[in-house]
């Protein structure tokens, strides 16, 4: 997706019909495993799964708008353990919306993967973090268990002459697994996937922090555009093994805007994917916030230090239509807010106390501020 410049394109104002393309669908809080990276260790929210009237009253609304494409179910519990899930999935197809599942993978039996073959199940993202069993980790458990399963849908698939689901693993990079990406790679071959999401580990306990690979992060420019203080540089292919790696290790170091035959090597600046590409979040009761990473309160640590969040919900489902939320002009407010991204440059920042929540920063923004999100700078990937 093309970089968004407010210098040389019309603001999109989400007062003006900008719509809900993309609904991430929590069903349950609930999980098979208890991984010791897990954000259910840094809230205190009890275990609780969606409702059919609930789910039933989001599918009758979701019809109402033309705007959306996709459902995701994901969240932060393990979807394929919801007795409804199968049935949920099935509604989700017979409307004509794109399919997709986030899951730990333990629950890819061959009879749970026919099911998912039979209901055309667009898309699978699979964790997978580790290359052989590792006890004790924090990272997800069961790698040789799921690298079961993937291998038994691969070859239902091929017998079955289906070419869905398309299976993606998600990676979750840490210092002590990073160099096991590349066997990761290989493993396509025999897995079947076509595509890894590699995402930064969140730290939600302290002693988990010196596993992080952000330490020292420095983000471009916001709007991508070249400066004095900061030049564009635009380079040639090059060797990989060559005396330029070390050189450009320590130009993005450094913050450089660096491209590659026009292709972005920097990253963008801040930019929220969630309100760019039109999505929402709901959770098992039915409450909608903008983004996943605003659907719980819950605290995490970035560079050592302590940081709260406090949910943002901006309805309900069961009590007003989806529409009439997504069309609220607090909502509406914010996502114009989100958009112009006028934030403390909380990532880059050396640290003050408003550091320590959500509920305000220097800039002299209000609940809830996003200067210090991690999706928003690109550490952390949702697929």
């Amino acid at each position: 997706m093309a970089t968004f410049d407010p210098a040389t394109q019309p603001l999109p104002s989400p007062q003006q019909g900008a719509g809900l393309r993309k609904v991430h669908l929590e069903i349950t809080t609930d999980c098979n495993l208890d991984c010791k990276m897990c954000i259910r260790h840094a809230w205190r929210e009890t275990r609780r799964s969606m409702t059919e009237e609930t789910f039933a009253a989001i599918a009758a609304e979701l019809r109402e708008l033309p705007t959306v494409e996709t459902v995701q179910f994901g969240g932060f519990g393990e979807p394929t353990i919801h007795p409804g899930f199968l049935e949920f999935l099935r509604t989700v197809k017979e409307a004509g919306w794109r399919a997709e599942l986030v899951t730990n993978g333990i629950a890819l039996s061959p009879d749970f993967a026919d099911r998912l073959i039979d209901l055309q199940l667009d898309q699978l993202i699979v964790s997978l973090d580790q290359a052989v069993d590792s006890p004790g980790g924090v990272l997800h458990p069961e790698a040789e268990l799921v690298k079961h399963n993937l291998r038994g849908l691969f070859r239902r698939k091929f017998l079955r002459a289906s070419s869905r689901p398309e299976v993606a693993v998600e990676f979750v990079a840490t210092a002590g697994n990073i160099e096991v990406l590349p066997e990761i790679k290989r493993l396509a071959l025999n897995l079947g996937f076509t595509r890894i999401v590699v995402s930064n580990l969140v730290p939600y306990t302290l002693d988990s922090c010196d596993q992080i690979l952000y330490h020292h992060w420095t983000s471009a420019r916001a709007d991508g555009r070249p400066s004095t203080w900061n030049p564009g540089i635009d380079l040639p292919r090059l060797d990989a093994w060559s005396k330029a790696s070390a050189v450009i290790e320590r130009l993005q170091r450094s913050g450089s805007n660096l491209t590659i035959l026009g292709s972005s090597l920097s990253g963008e600046g801040q930019r929220c994917r969630f309100v760019t590409e039109g999505r929402a979040a709901i959770d098992p009761d039915g409450n909608v916030s903008p983004c996943l990473a605003l659907l719980h309160d819950h605290e995490y640590f970035f560079r050592g230090q302590r940081r709260r969040v406090r949910a943002y919900r901006l309805g309900n489902v069961n009590q007003q239509s989806l529409a009439a939320i997504w069309a609220d002009p607090a909502y509406a407010q914010f996502r114009e807010r989100v958009l112009r991204w006028q934030f403390s440059p909380c990532i880059d920042c050396g640290g003050c106390d408003l550091r320590e929540s959500n509920e305000s920063d220097c800039f002299g923004n209000e609940f809830p501020t996003c200067g210090e999100c991690l999706w928003a700078a690109g550490i952390v990937q949702c697929p």
